[in-house]
């Protein structure tokens, strides 16, 4: 959407919603498309209150996918739990789940005006490198230590069987256009652990340092609520450990390992969920090549996918290294990128 009309809709908007602080004047809008499915957009509020001037940084998240209007209210909801609960996630304010304001769904929060977790300590010492580790997985830890209970009674909320859910997803894809999936699927069928009720935890499914903001004054705050769901703790820290092994290289393997270990994370087994991972990483990378599978993913995901080469070559050694079995089909979609 084009910054002017976008600028003025969302004055429009904080006026509605909060009356006694009117006018709202939306200045210093800047886009920011980091993700897959979503649009991002800072900016600045202004308006009065009790008779005095306030400035508000805040993030508008807008939703184009399928199910856009589900996936902007789990969001909403989860993240108003977390920071009801006092789990360091930004404050949320408005949800809009309709298309009426701007064209699609979307929810206004606060913006944590600051730097990524990851951004403070790479390219640092070995020490500062442990301690940003560390600081990321005792949240990590610790979100998977939260009462799994208080998060099942919302309808937005995925509390299904989190790894028949992706089983489901990875033959959906083979019968539709990748048959070579047909190897791992029956591994991790055959190798599907039985004992997963231990595990069952609120899952963030896209946990890595870029997805933590660290405030002026060195507060934390996970952001990026949209993949998550009730699941197998491990299915989430196999997630992380496929991005940093194949983003940043197995140097933050055992780190990461060792680290959630040490704040009381679960990880037997976690083989399992590592293959499970670079299957789910492969299956996304295949559907959004095939034209009927794109659903609502921002135009120039291919484009962020083929910058990416190096990434997905990586996953595809990810998968060899844990379950010992390459696929050639996938290197020739690799060697045509």
């Amino acid at each position: 959407m084009e910054i002017t009309e976008l600028t003025k809709k969302l004055e429009t908007y904080l006026n509605s919603k909060n009356p006694h602080q009117a006018p709202h004047k939306v200045e210093n809008i800047a886009e920011n498309n980091m993700r897959w499915e979503t649009e991002l957009y800072t900016f600045e509020s202004h308006h009065s209150e009790n008779d005095a001037q306030v400035k508000e940084d805040l993030v508008v998240r807008i939703f184009s996918w399928e199910n856009a209007t589900k996936k902007a209210s789990k969001e909403f909801y989860l993240m108003d739990k977390l920071n009801s609960i006092g789990y360091p996630v930004p404050p949320v304010y408005h949800l809009e789940p309709g298309s009426d304001v701007i064209g699609k769904p979307f929810i206004i929060m606060k913006r944590i005006v600051g730097k990524t977790l990851d951004g403070s300590y790479q390219n640092e010492t070995s020490e500062r490198f442990n301690e940003g580790v560390s600081r990321l997985m005792e949240l990590f830890a610790r979100l998977h230590s939260l009462d799994v209970s208080m998060f099942k009674d919302s309808e937005y909320l995925n509390s299904k069987d989190s790894i028949q859910v992706y089983i489901d997803y990875f033959k959906n894809s083979r019968d539709e256009h990748a048959p070579w999936m047909t190897l791992v699927i029956d591994w991790l069928e055959e190798k599907r652990p039985s004992d997963t009720s231990k595990y069952q935890s609120l899952c963030n499914l896209d946990y890595h340092g870029m997805n933590v903001m660290i405030d002026e004054e060195d507060n934390a705050f996970v952001i990026d609520w949209g993949s998550s769901g009730v699941g197998d703790s491990r299915l989430d820290l196999g997630w992380t450990l496929l991005l940093y092994n194949t983003f940043g290289g197995s140097m933050f393997n055992e780190p990461i390992i060792e680290s959630y270990k040490r704040y009381g994370g679960k990880t037997h087994g976690l083989k399992f969920f590592e293959v499970m991972a670079a299957a789910r990483r492969i299956t996304d990378c295949v559907n959004v090549l095939d034209d009927k599978s794109v659903g609502g993913l921002r135009p120039d995901v291919v484009d962020l996918m083929r910058r990416e080469k190096d990434h997905y070559l990586n996953v595809h050694d990810f998968l060899e290294d844990r379950k010992g079995i390459r696929i050639a089909e996938f290197d020739k979609i690799l060697a045509g990128f």
